[in-house]
């Protein structure tokens, strides 16, 4: 593991374990309402529910790639290619999610939670290459983002449970 890395050890193994637990319960959460979210009518919610698991999965796989003896620039390569893989899935999902219709709320926090999607992305992709040219300083941002895709994930699963149940009482 390269110096810039070996500080980085510990809080990626809490970015692993914090991410496979949250993925653990989202898992709970879907299986409960899996009739709900299984109806054709409820595509929006299941397009927010895979961008969950998508943001969830996406900080597991930093927090692996980042606990690899391996140099800044193949971390940066890996980041890369992870965050542009991602992009597609979370781009189907989004397209999905916002051609639905007839859920009955609110669809301002669908947009809102897509746009800010690929928001983070684009920041992931410019950090990425941080990394990748060998800025150590870069790490700091991939952190934040990771940091910051877990608890937007743990809000939008809260938003989705909430969700999921006023669909399933009326």
């Amino acid at each position: 593991m390269t110096d810039e890395l070996a500080p980085w050890h510990d809080f990626n193994v809490a970015l692993v374990t914090a991410a496979a637990g949250l993925l653990g319960l989202l898992f709970v959460a879907l299986s409960i309402h899996v009739r709900a979210l299984s109806l054709r009518r409820n595509a929006e919610l299941r397009s927010i529910a895979r961008s969950i698991f998508l943001g969830y999965v996406v900080s597991l796989a930093i927090g692996f790639l980042a606990l690899l003896p391996q140099s800044l620039r193949a971390l940066g390569v890996e980041l890369l290619v992870l965050v542009v893989v991602s992009i597609l899935p979370f781009a189907a999902a989004a397209r999905e999610g916002l051609r639905a219709h007839g859920v009955g709320y609110d669809r301002r926090v669908t947009m809102l939670q897509f746009v800010a999607g690929f928001g983070v992305f684009a920041v992931t992709i410019a950090a990425s290459i941080g990394v990748l040219v060998g800025e150590a300083s870069a790490l700091y941002v991939i952190a934040g983002v990771a940091v910051i895709g877990l608890l937007w994930g743990v809000f939008n699963t809260w938003e989705l449970i909430f969700r999921v149940q006023s669909v399933d009482a009326g």
